[in-house]
């Protein structure tokens, strides 16, 4: 148990050679850039709220005006819908019924046959 303790603590040291290079070198990164950042953070932050509160304000009326819209059109549109909806099972139901077409055919065609070979009473007057 020792021994895998003992083990465990050199990888923690090794680790530590690469990780606090790393970290250091981070830092100095982050120290180096800090002004850049703070610069441009505060220079888009500064447009950024402008064009927010421009654009925030543009898209508050067209969401009202959408919303008018809305109120009036819903209606025509739940109407429009109810009509297709309807007409979309008529369709469905004729569709039910397209296989027996075939017989539907066969029958008039007998009809047909049966009319033409019938005779028709002489009208007496």
């Amino acid at each position: 148990m020792l021994t895998f303790l003992f083990l465990c603590a050199i990888g923690l040291a090794f680790a530590a050679l690469f990780a606090i290079p790393a970290l250091l070198f981070g830092l100095f990164v982050w120290v180096i850039t800090l002004p850049f950042r703070l610069f441009f953070g505060l220079f888009f932050g500064i447009f950024g709220l402008l064009f927010g509160l421009v654009f925030g304000i543009i898209r508050f009326v067209f969401g009202i005006i959408g919303a008018i819209l809305g109120l009036v059109f819903a209606p025509i549109g739940l109407l429009i819908l109810g009509v297709l909806v309807i007409g979309g099972i008529i369709v469905g139901l004729l569709s039910l019924l397209a296989p027996l077409v075939p017989l539907a055919l066969l029958a008039m065609l007998a009809w047909a046959i049966y009319r033409i070979t019938s005779r028709r009473p002489t009208p007496t007057f």
